[in-house]
């Protein structure tokens, strides 16, 4: 590799660094499906294009998603889904799945409602609001009570930040090997210090309904009841309920607030999906999946190759760290007509121009063994959230322009300020 590679991959991490989402479309536009970006242990390549997604996603044996997160283990806890593979992984997930099945799920609707009920009464016309903030803490507050029911949120003083902490810790280390962490930086000391707050908490919330002797029917009622006779431990189950409540809240929140920046920004489309709410609900859920799909929770998606092969002409070797992106996959014009425009019409199955994509062209939360186990609880919860907001408030956008940040809970970098019309 000459000087010149290696200055050019050098600076293309730092444009990636800075705005990885018009980055990841140039490299597109100028390199194709692979692009190297870094040097040394911050070196790693960006797949890019539908089929390069299509190959990884079809070739789960040649990674491992373990080494891809492994570092992140003091954050997310050794047992959480995120950062095991194999044998260990499947009897987890078996574990967790049935506290979040689609008709377990449906059972915390109410609470989702009412958090953001609440979140929006003091809203009057006229008043000009950031609404991410509020929404954020409203969709934590509804993810706490549907994990450990509504008296947990009496005792939840501090968590919001701690939680805030550690998601921000890692966001920033998405790509792995985090030079920042390295240096032990204030970001990642501040993390380790809010994991082990939040242990805590969590430890004694399990140690409280152990106590009472009522597991409950909320989502540590269902873990603490386990499965065909068998449990997941304590530390477990610990380490399971850290990481939904760090991800689902700061992941729901952030398309909730997607999906009104989108439809208010299209006012004929805002009074129509208004007025869908109970009529067409259909067409709330085409909304739903075309906010998920300009903005994807996890914009990018990393994986460490365990066995070597050769993609597009460029040879991986074991240990190497690759990135692809839903983000990116999601706006291919190939896939996608005019994929910059919010049409939910696209995904009307009667509509002349609907075209059902394939597993790896939509991956709003991941495609096979390692596909978000929250996802019926995130799609539950936007929905329901959306139409409690849609029910009560009118809006217009303060400005119509929302730049994305962050790589995992791909939020809006400077919120969404609208101006209350009218309180219905």
């Amino acid at each position: 590799m000459t000087a010149t590679d290696a200055a050019r991959e050098m600076a293309d991490l730092q444009d990636f660094s800075a705005d990885p989402y018009t980055t990841m479309d140039r490299l597109y536009r100028a390199n194709g499906a692979i692009s190297v970006l870094g040097a040394g242990p911050m070196r790693f390549r960006v797949t890019l294009g539908a089929e390069a997604s299509a190959f990884i996603l079809a070739n789960s044996d040649l990674f491992s998603w373990e080494a891809a997160f492994t570092a992140l283990a003091p954050l997310t806890g050794p047992s959480a889904l995120l950062v095991n593979d194999g044998d260990r992984h499947r009897r987890l997930r078996r574990q967790v799945t049935p506290a979040l099945t689609a008709r377990r799920v449906e059972h915390h609707l109410g609470t989702v409602t009412r958090h953001i009920d609440a979140a929006t009464a003091s809203w009057a016309a006229g008043d000009v609001i950031d609404i991410y903030p509020p929404l954020r803490r409203a969709m934590r507050l509804a993810t706490l009570e549907s994990l450990f029911g509504a008296a947990a949120a009496d005792r939840s003083e501090g968590l919001d930040d701690w939680l805030h902490d550690i998601h921000r810790a890692i966001d920033a280390d998405v790509v792995g090997g985090s030079i920042e962490r390295g240096s032990g930086s204030p970001v990642w000391r501040r993390a380790l210090l809010a994991r082990s707050s939040v242990h805590r908490w969590v430890v004694d919330e399990i140690a409280r309904r152990q106590e009472c002797g009522e597991p409950g029917n909320d989502v540590l009622g269902v873990l603490l009841r386990g499965t065909d006779g068998t449990r997941l431990t304590d530390d477990e189950i610990t380490d399971q309920l850290v990481s939904l409540l760090e991800a689902g809240a700061e992941t729901t929140a952030a398309q909730l607030s997607w999906m009104l920046f989108c439809t208010l920004r299209d006012r004929p489309l805002w009074t129509r999906l208004r007025d869908a709410v109970t009529r067409r609900p259909a067409e709330l859920d085409h909304a739903v999946s075309e906010t998920m799909r300009l903005y994807p929770a996890t914009a990018v998606i990393s994986r460490k190759v365990a066995t070597g092969f050769t993609l597009h002409g460029a040879e991986f070797a074991p240990g190497d760290l690759l990135l692809f992106s839903p983000f990116h996959t999601h706006r291919l014009a190939a896939i996608w007509p005019d994929p910059e425009r919010f049409d939910p019409s696209r995904w009307d199955p009667d509509a002349d121009r609907y075209r059902k994509p394939a597993p790896h062209e939509f991956l709003p939360f991941g495609v096979g063994p390692h596909r978000c186990i929250g996802a019926a609880f995130a799609t539950m919860a936007v929905k329901a959230a959306f139409v409690a907001v849609a029910r009560r408030v009118d809006a217009e956008l303060e400005h119509t322009d929302a730049p994305p940040a962050g790589l995992i809970g791909m939020h809006p970098r400077d919120g969404i300020t609208v101006r209350v019309t009218a309180i219905r």
